[in-house]
């Protein structure tokens, strides 16, 4: 009977000792796996947020009743960071544009109009004379004599452990919403000024006028 008892009992010494030997094996790699997963998901967010913040600079552009001045523009690129929260919305770049179209067919599209605020953003060129691309503004999105408001987003992600995902990963997004008081929203400077000016080009008009 001892002599049973021994054997069982080296048999769970071995097993003991392979299961600690499997787990030593194995525990590295649940460990990346799940350093990874917390990576990509917080990636996921912040892409979603940013996603959330061109459709807000889009839209608050949009429900304007007014011309927007200087301080409309920036009282909208400060309101839409807060949609980036928890992420540092200093390090995001905002970009507003108003986009035009004629009543070609397909609609050629313009840029009367664009403002840009923080790291990496750029204004687009207002220029009425050259049609942008449909990569920037799809054909299906052009509608004749109409216009849109753009808004573009940039973030420089960087994971907080760096594990398995290293470095900084650029995200961009954009989205586009249509005016809803006028046909196309029109910009002016502090003093008054009409800036959303669309000279010498296919578009006869400064700014459409409000709806009714």
């Amino acid at each position: 009977m001892s002599r049973l008892n021994a054997k069982f009992r080296e048999f769970a010494r071995l097993a003991t000792a392979t299961a600690a030997v499997e787990f030593a094996t194995v525990l590295p790699v649940m460990l990346i796996a799940y350093i990874g997963s917390i990576e990509i998901g917080s990636g996921v967010t912040a892409d979603h947020k940013l996603a959330n913040l061109s459709l807000t600079l889009a839209n608050l552009a949009a429900e304007t009743t007014k011309a927007l001045q200087d301080s409309d523009v920036n009282a909208i690129f400060n309101a839409a960071a807060a949609v980036l929260a928890p992420y540092d919305y200093t390090q995001a770049g905002m970009v507003i544009s108003s986009i035009v179209f004629d009543n070609s067919n397909p609609p050629n599209a313009y840029v009367v109009w664009s403002n840009a605020q923080g790291p990496g953003a750029t204004a687009l060129t207002p220029d009425c004379k050259t049609n942008l691309s449909t990569a920037l503004v799809p054909t299906n999105l052009r509608s004749p004599n109409g216009s849109l408001l753009l808004g573009q987003a940039y973030f420089p992600y960087t994971p907080a452990m760096g594990y398995v995902v290293t470095g900084t990963i650029s995200l961009s997004n954009m989205n586009y919403m249509v005016p809803r008081y006028y046909v196309s929203v029109p910009r002016t400077n502090s003093s008054g000024t009409t800036v959303s000016t669309c000279t010498n080009g296919k578009i006869s008009v400064l700014a459409f006028p409000a709806l009714g």
